[in-house]
Order: structure tokens, then C-alpha cells, then sequence
């Protein structure tokens, strides 16, 4: 099709739709093929703030932002994952990689609360609109990069002031592309490739395991399981039926899975009309096998996602303007019905390799009675198929009026915006038979159904499974203007939205219970800055926020926030440099808060301000059986409030010998009014349960730093690197907690989250237990366990003051290695232009968190389990000195897999989140099919990790695996 004919449909639709067309001849003509590749641009004029944008000189708040078109250089479901390594003071942690499933944790500079059920997650804002949901319900994790023109983290009171009561956790605001006046632009991107699974957890093979589970027997005093017969058959596996060697992981997952995307934008427009349309189709399919090719009562897994945004810009007369915005997806995912990422992938990383055949001689499934949960092939063969399907729509229309002939630079403005999110699910579920096979007396081979399972026919059940909608009206009075040498801007706005959801299921496959009432937020709130001579900034912000989730004269509070800033570049005495091109150096303080304290919510702890009421048993006369009756289930605080937190900031940003930019800020944040449980204050022999009070207070200090370096070459060679680092730590400065004999156990004085576990001190020996038998005073008693040479021995710390007390137990346990969230956190995005040629590299690294190993997969034999390779390094008399790992027991041991320090592990890691090369090609064969530039690239998503988890990774150690993804591309712009 001719650029032409495609211009004049475009044409066609716009003038259906809006009123407007575009000429062919208004195109301009095409320039050099040139890479889309963005060199780093400090001196972007804008940056966007809380409710409009501000010059970039006279910003005198904590800001970090990244460009849109930065973060299409790799493949990802969801937006969340395009920002590691990126903004200095935002934390990503990967969450899984399922499709659909999956989504990061963010936090903004690390995590400051304790409180029961408080969220430490940010506030999203898109486009000046709320648009908080959970998980994959939250409009932003649907974005796609190519309709993203910003991303910004408000970081400080200055920057988030004005969001009241919901800022305290910082501000994660999104700003999507607009069209710009000009000739039609047209753009279209597919990528091409496949997920593969970066690590498998692997699983010694029946040999190994019939030799090990016999060591464990013989541990334990007890007779060997497995003959020298059943090991031959099972190293020779020459007896595939009654001596299995089964590798679940391979019957159950594929190598690669396939994904592709498809982008489609266009983008113009004249003095009356700007338009930017994006369409967006995307897929991945699952890692599990394509059981739905092998039953079609069963289903491949597959994610479907389709994107859609129509932002128009519109100017109705010389001082009327009007901005429509309506995006949305539509989304897809399948999947067998058993399909359910934690027990499915908790019961292979449980089921041992010889526990039965996955099928038998006649073909039926196999099975015992010993696994409950089935066989994981059948169960995602033959049980069914699960598909869910939702949709997101989000609109606004806002309206601005010039209002001049009141008073130069006033203008208002007016907003509304209705978004929806709902999520159905179709079940179509049914059972199926397995057997055991066994030898008749007379040597014959037959099978036998397992008790409790059976062939059922296909049902189905549709159901909600998860809904979120908001109402929002906002009203802008906006002012600047400028006399001589001063600069005056102002903002007065009111913010109301109506937000009502159901929380989603903790399992996927059952519907959501959670119908709440919808939560209302009134918002008044205010900036003024004051700029004098380009050198001299103060800004106050502030908002007057109300939430019905406290009493009704306890509703409303004051949020303020001043700030200061002083571009000392533009003084007399460095006007001029050529080292120090820019110098602004900023303060601010203020008081934010959080009112996001019930999550998920519900209505019977939603209003603590009013006791719950429910049933109680009631004790007459000597009998021990109660009478039903109605009993206060919690007592009432009316007293309950939000969160609050003062927060100062100090920082810099400056430009060095017109190449080098960097940024630099310290923090210090103090949050008090903390919902925690009243422990210390009300005993629990009141006889009915406590409220949670006001009374929790943390401090969290640290620094962010950026560095931008850039420059072309007369060679032509183009380099950029952006590097930043950011530093939190929290402290519990005080929680309202139950005395307890070991001082050690209070929270208070440590970190938010801070792990208690037992002190790893040593494998017990022999002697110990000789010891021990001889005088029971010489070695700690453990409760839990009868201990042997082999065991772990951890601290004996349980008594006052951390003294002894000669038993090991639950007083024990001691504050040893961090959470998962990183103290340290470094980005670093490089890359080069030369010719033709480009590459990008974002590499992410952390430190300062501790990863756990815990579950089936590292408990050997527990629970009927299998042995995974970390068992190898088992303690024996003869490895005594150099094990790695307890001696091995085939029943339940209560003492080794307690959580201790010896299943601690260093969890920081350097990983390699996104890899782009790309070629553009030449002019002359662009110019065939009217192409201003044809590019052509490989990209790489997540492609390798350098850290200190042998077995897995140190963000996801289980569930489904983390992926990389590999994917070539194309890019053609008209």
C-alpha cells in the first residue's frame, strides 16, 4: 500500500471521528535513516510535577525521570518491568515470571512502615489520574512502553505534598504521548522471539535417591528401603514401570515458549487539532507444555494481550481547549485447569523422581496413594481448562479556559474521568482416574485405580474474580506570569474520585468474596513558587485531604510542604564557566501521609473507628460446653488516623563541562502514627480482641545519586552512560509489642521486617551427646526433636538479657541478615550510536538484603519429599569437617529445617536486565517503500544474573521460573 493511500484512509477515520484530516501533502519528506536509539538529554526544558509540569531550572523537589522511548528496548508483559536499574530512588523486585500473573514490587526509597496490613507501595498516577489497583489490576502494569512519553518518581513532601494523605510512600507518576502539531508520523515495531526458563531447580535422579533415602533410614535407625536389585534397575532403568526415573520438571515444562508483539502508532496534527493512536497486540505463551494439543477438554497456556489509546488535544477557540484521552486492553489468559503457580510447582519440587511412572504399560495414568495431589502431568492434561479474560477502559476529558481578560496567565480548568477494571473467569473442570501397577501371584501385570480418584465429565462455572472502578472529578485554577525579574506560577485544585473494588482471590481459580463499599477521597490542594532572577526559588505546596475510612471529625488533615532553591550557576561570579555549567542546590521539608492501612480490604476491619459484632460462646454453671450468643468480636478506636510522616530532603543537580550531569540528594524521614497491635498496652485476658493503635513510629535515612555522562565524537561515534545509586535504611523506633524474656525478639531498635531466626553454630557430634546423656545440664535441651551427630546446633539465648537457659525454643530466636528489600541499589544504563550501528545495555545491581532457602525443594525427604542436589553435602562421620548440609533423615525433622541462619544466604546480585543492538538501514532502500528509517535489531530481556544462589534466584527462589527473553525485531517509521 502507498504512503499516500494510507495517509488519505488515516485521513478518513480522523474526520469520522474528530472532525479533522490530515493532507498528504502536508508530510514532509524523508530524512537520513537515522537509529531510534535516545541519547541521554539533560536539558529537557520540563519536568513534570504533581498536577502540570515545571520548568526544569525552577524545580526545587526530588525528581527522577525516565523517557518512554527508553523503555521499549525490551520485551515484557507489564510496565513495571521496564523500570530496573532506571530511577535513582525506586526500588523494583521481581515478582514471577507467569504470564499475566507476574508483576514487580516497587518501592520508593525502600520501605517506611510496619503497620498492620499497610501498603508500602507508591501512588500510581497516570496522566494526572489515580489509578491504584492490586497486581495486574493496576492500570499501569497494562501500559505499553511505546505509548508512555515519561515516568517520573516524586520522591519527597515538596513533590507529593499535594497528594495529601496518600504520599507519604511516594509518587509514581506516568505521563503517555500526545501528538504534536505536524505532518502525519506513522510507526510500526513487531518483536519476534521466546521465554526460556533461567533456572530449572533440579532433582537427583532414582538412583541417587533410593542410595540417599537409604543413608536417611539408616540415620534413623532403621532398616534400607531400597535392594541392590532396585538400585541396578533404577541406574540401568531397565524396569521403567515399578523402578520409575522420572524427571517432573521435563514431563511438565518446555524449553522455549514462544512470544511476539505488535506496535502500531500514529501521531500529527495542525494548530486545531493533535492526535496520538496507538494499537498494540501482545502474546506469550506460557512455559508449560502444550498439553491442550494432546486433550481438547484441556487448554495450552497462553497470555493474549490487545492495547489501544486515542489521546487527542483539540483547541475549540483561542482560549478553549479540550484533551479526550480513552485507552484500555483487552486481555487473555488459558491455561489447564490444575494450573495454579504455588502447588504446582510446590508439588514437583516435592515429588520424588521414583514415586510412580507418568504412565503406565496400558496407558493409564499413574499414581499412588502416598501422593494425594495426583500426577502433574494429568493434572494439567486431563482436569480441565481455566480461562480468564479482562478488560481495562480508562477516559477523561478535561477542558482549560484562558481566563486573560480577568488577569494575565489565569486560566481553569476542569477534569473527569471514569476507569473500570474487571477480570471474569470461565472454569471447566473435571477429574480423572490414575492407577498403580502391580504384580499378581501368578507374576502378571495388572493395574489398580487409586482409591478416591475417577473419570468425571467436563463442568464449568463462570464467575467475577476481580473488579476495580474509580470516578474522579478534578478542578484546576492555574496562574503565571511574569513581572521583570520575577516569576510567579500558583495552582489550586480539587480532586474528588469514588474508587470501588472486589479484592482479588490469594487463589486464582476461586472468585473473590471482598465487595466493599467504595472509598471516597475529597482533596483540596494548593502550590505557589516564587522565582526571582532565574536564581532565587520558594515553593509552598499543600493539600487539605479527607478519607471515609476514619470518624467523621477525625477525617480531614494538613498537609504542608515548603521548598527552596538556588541556581547559584546564574550568580555573577560563575556566569561563564566552562567546567560548571549549572549548579541549583535545594532543601525542602514537609508532612505527607498514608492512609493505605487495609490491605487487602475488608469490611470487618475496614472501619476500625466502629466495634464488630459476631458470634460468641457464653460458659453457665460448670458445664464446658458454651451457649451460642452475640459477643463484641474487636473493640472500637475511634481515635484511628492515617499515617504521617515529616520528611526532609536536600540535594543538588548540576552540569559539568557541558557533557557530564549528576544529581544528588539525602533524606531523612520520620513516619509516626503507625497502625500496630496494642500489645504492650491491653492485656489479652480482656477477653476480646484489641484494637490496633496509633502508636508505631520508624526513621528511614539514605541518599540518591545520579550521573549522566554523553557526547558525539567527530568521528561520529555517539556515547551515553546513566548511572545511579541509591542508598535506605529503616529503623523500628518504636512498636507497641508483648514483653517477651529475650530482649532480642523486640522489633524496636531494628529494621523494618528484620528476620528472627536461630544462630547456626555447628553440626552437634558425638560427643555432644554423649555430653548431653552424661549431664543433661551441659548441652540445650530442644524440645522439638530427639537430636543425633548431624543435626544443626544453634545459640542457646533464651534466658534474660540473652543468657542461657538450657533449652532451645521459640525465646531463641535472634535478629540475624536483612529482609529481601536491598539497602543498596546501583543502575546503570550504557550504550553507543555509531553510524548505522547501536547498543544498549541496562545493567542492575543490589546489596544489602538476604535471600532464604526454604521448602520442599531444600528439605530432603520431609513430608515424603525428594532430595534436590544441595543434599549432597550432607554431614557424615567422614565429611564431618567439611559439610554443607544436615544429615539426612527420613522422617519429619523438626529441628534441621527450622528457620536458622544456616539456610541464610547472601541475596545481592548484579543481573543484566536489557540488551538491545540494532542496525538502520541505508537511505536508498528505505526510500523504496517511502520509509523515513527501517531498523532492525535483537534484544534481550533479563539474560543473566551474577550472584550467590546456587540453586535458583535470589529475587524468586520458587514458583514459576524467572525467564529470560530473547526477541528480533523491526521498526519502520513513515
Amino acid at each position: 500500500m502507498k504512503k499516500e493511500h494510507l495517509i488519505s484512509i488515516f485521513s478518513m477515520m480522523l474526520y469520522l471521528l474528530y472532525g479533522t484530516s490530515v493532507r498528504a501533502q502536508d508530510t514532509i519528506a524523508p530524512g537520513p535513516a537515522v537509529a531510534d536509539t535516545t541519547i541521554i538529554n539533560s536539558g529537557r526544558s520540563n519536568l513534570q510535577v504533581g498536577y502540570g509540569s515545571q520548568d526544569r531550572n525552577k524545580v526545587t523537589a526530588a525528581i527522577s525521570t525516565v523517557e518512554g522511548s527508553t523503555l521499549e528496548k525490551n520485551f515484557t508483559l507489564n510496565a513495571g518491568n521496564t523500570l530496573f536499574g532506571r530511577l535513582a530512588g525506586l526500588t523494583v523486585s521481581q515478582g514471577n515470571s507467569e504470564p499475566g500473573a507476574g508483576v514487580p514490587s516497587l518501592l520508593v526509597r525502600g520501605r517506611n512502615t510496619f503497620g498492620v496490613n499497610a501498603s508500602s507501595e507508591p501512588l500510581v498516577i497516570i496522566d494526572g489520574l489515580i489509578s491504584n489497583g492490586y497486581n495486574t489490576a493496576n492500570a499501569f502494569m497494562q501500559l505499553q512502553p511505546e505509548e508512555i512519553e515519561s515516568v517520573s518518581v516524586l520522591k519527597d513532601a515538596a513533590a507529593t505534598a499535594i497528594y495529601g494523605m496518600r504520599a507519604a510512600n511516594g509518587v509514581l507518576l506516568v505521563t503517555t504521548r500526545t501528538g504534536k502539531e505536524g505532518a502525519l508520523k506513522v510507526s510500526f515495531t513487531t518483536k519476534h522471539g521466546f521465554n526460556q526458563a533461567r533456572y530449572i531447580p533440579e532433582s537427583l535422579d532414582s538412583y541417587n535417591y533410593g542410595l540417599l533415602y537409604n543413608e536417611a533410614l539408616q540415620n534413623d535407625g532403621l532398616p534400607a528401603r531400597y535392594s541392590e536389585a532396585d538400585l541396578n534397575a533404577y541406574k540401568d532403568r531397565s524396569d521403567p514401570i515399578y523402578h520409575p526415573d522420572v524427571n517432573w520438571y521435563n514431563e511438565v515444562l518446555r524449553p522455549l515458549a514462544g512470544v511476539s508483539s505488535y506496535d502500531l502508532t500514529f501521531s500529527g496534527g495542525d494548530p486545531s487539532v493533535r492526535y496520538f493512536v496507538m494499537l498494540n497486540a501482545l502474546n506469550s505463551q506460557g512455559l508449560y507444555k502444550k498439553f491442550g494439543d494432546d486433550d481438547e477438554e484441556s487448554s495450552n497456556s497462553k497470555f493474549t494481550r490487545y492495547n489501544f489509546r486515542s489521546n487527542i488535544d483539540i483547541t475549540l477557540s483561542r482560549r478553549l481547549k479540550a484533551a479526550f484521552k480513552i485507552a484500555g486492553s483487552l486481555e487473555q489468559i488459558s491455561n489447564p485447569f490444575a494450573y495454579n503457580t504455588a502447588s504446582t510447582f510446590s508439588f514437583l519440587a516435592t515429588l520424588p523422581p521414583n514415586a510412580f511412572p507418568v504412565y503406565n504399560t496400558d496407558g493409564s495414568y499413574g499414581g499412588n496413594t502416598t501422593y494425594t495431589q495426583g500426577n502433574p502431568v494429568a493434572n494439567l492434561r486431563s482436569t480441565g481448562f481455566f480461562q480468564t479474560n479482562a478488560r481495562t477502559i480508562l477516559t477523561s476529558l478535561k477542558l482549560t479556559q484562558q481566563l486573560d481578560a480577568i488577569t494575565k496567565g489565569l486560566s481553569v480548568s476542569g477534569v473527569i474521568s471514569i476507569n473500570n477494571y474487571f477480570k471474569s473467569g470461565s472454569r471447566k473442570t473435571k477429574q480423572y482416574p490414575r492407577y498403580t501397577a502391580v504384580k499378581t501371584p501368578g507374576g502378571e501385570d495388572i493395574t489398580v485405580l487409586v482409591p478416591g480418584s475417577q473419570l468425571t465429565s467436563l463442568a464449568g462455572t463462570e464467575q467475577t474474580l476481580d473488579q476495580y472502578r474509580n470516578f474522579i472529578v478534578q478542578a484546576f485554577l492555574d496562574y503565571q506570569r511574569t513581572f521583570g525579574k520575577s516569576d510567579v506560577s500558583g495552582m489550586l485544585m480539587f480532586n474528588k474520585d469514588n474508587i470501588t473494588f472486589n479484592a482479588p482471590p490469594s487463589d486464582p481459580t476461586v472468585p473473590s468474596a471482598n465487595s466493599t463499599d467504595p472509598y471516597k477521597h475529597n482533596n483540596g490542594a494548593g502550590r505557589l513558587t516564587y522565582t526571582y532572577n532565574d536564581r532565587y526559588t520558594g515553593q509552598f505546596s499543600f493539600a487539605y485531604m479527607g478519607s471515609d475510612l476514619f470518624p467523621k471529625d477525625r477525617r480531614y488533615g494538613f498537609f504542608p510542604a515548603g521548598s527552596v532553591g538556588w541556581v547559584a550557576s546564574n550568580e555573577d561570579f560563575l556566569q561563564g564557566s566552562r567546567q560548571l555549567n549549572f549548579l541549583k542546590l535545594r532543601a525542602s521539608y514537609g508532612i505527607v501521609g498514608n492512609d493505605n492501612t487495609i490491605v487487602p480490604p475488608s469490611l470487618s476491619t475496614r472501619y476500625a473507628f466502629t466495634g464488630t459484632f459476631g458470634g460468641g460462646g457464653y460458659f453457665f454453671g460448670t458445664s464446658n460446653v458454651p451457649a451460642n450468643g452475640f459477643a463484641e468480636n474487636v473493640i472500637a478506636n475511634p481515635n484511628i488516623t492515617w499515617e504521617k510522616e515529616k520528611y526532609l530532603n536536600i540535594g543538588f543537580d548540576a552540569t559539568l563541562f557541558d557533557h557530564f550531569s549528576l544529581s544528588f540528594d539525602v533524606f531523612d524521614r520520620d513516619r509516626y502514627d503507625i497502625l500496630v497491635p496494642s500489645n504492650s498496652t491491653t492485656p489479652l485476658f480482656l477477653g476480646v480482641n484489641t484494637q490496633n493503635l496509633n502508636k508505631g513510629r520508624s526513621n528511614n535515612k539514605g541518599f540518591d545519586l545520579s550521573l549522566e555522562y554523553s557526547k558525539n565524537t567527530r568521528r561520529g561515534w555517539q556515547f551515553y552512560v546513566q548511572a545511579n545509586v541509591s542508598y535506605a535504611r529503616n529503623k523500628v523506633l518504636f512498636n507497641a509489642e508483648s514483653l517477651q524474656i529475650n530482649s532480642q525478639l523486640y522489633s524496636t531498635g531494628g529494621i523494618i521486617g528484620q528476620p528472627l531466626v536461630y544462630k547456626f553454630i555447628g553440626f552437634y557430634t558425638q560427643e555432644d551427646i554423649d555430653r548431653r546423656l552424661a549431664d543433661p545440664k551441659s548441652v540445650p535441651a530442644v524440645l522439638t526433636e530427639t537430636i543425633r551427630a548431624g543435626d544443626l546446633k544453634y545459640q542457646d539465648t533464651g534466658g534474660p538479657e540473652g543468657k542461657p537457659d538450657g533449652i532451645i525454643d521459640g525465646n531463641d530466636l535472634m535478629p540475624i541478615g536483612k529482609n529481601a528489600i536491598p539497602d543498596l541499589q546501583v543502575g546503570l544504563r550504557g550504550g553507543f550510536r555509531y553510524k548505522s550501528f547501536d547498543l544498549d545495555l541496562v545493567l542492575q545491581g543490589v546489596s544489602g538484603n538476604t535471600a532464604y532457602l526454604g521448602g520442599s525443594y531444600f528439605n530432603a525427604f520431609q513430608n515424603n519429599g525428594t532430595v534436590s542436589p544441595i543434599a549432597l553435602g550432607r554431614w557424615t562421620p567422614e565429611t564431618a569437617g567439611s559439610a554443607t548440609y544436615p544429615r539426612l533423615s527420613s522422617r519429619n525433622n523438626l529441628n534441621n529445617f527450622l528457620g536458622s541462619s544456616f539456610w541464610q544466604r547472601d541475596g545481592s546480585f548484579i543481573k543484566l536486565r536489557s540488551a538491545e543492538i540494532g542496525y538502520s538501514l541505508p537511505l536508498k532502500i528505505s526510500d523504496k517503500i517511502k520509509a523515513t528509517t527501517i531498523r532492525i535489531f535483537a534484544n534481550g530481556t533479563n539474560l543473566f544474573s551474577l550472584d550467590h544462589i546456587e540453586y535458583g534466584d535470589p529475587e524468586s527462589p520458587s514458583g514459576y521460573p524467572v525467564t529470560r527473553t530473547v526477541t528480533l525485531g523491526a521498526k519502520i517509521q513513515l
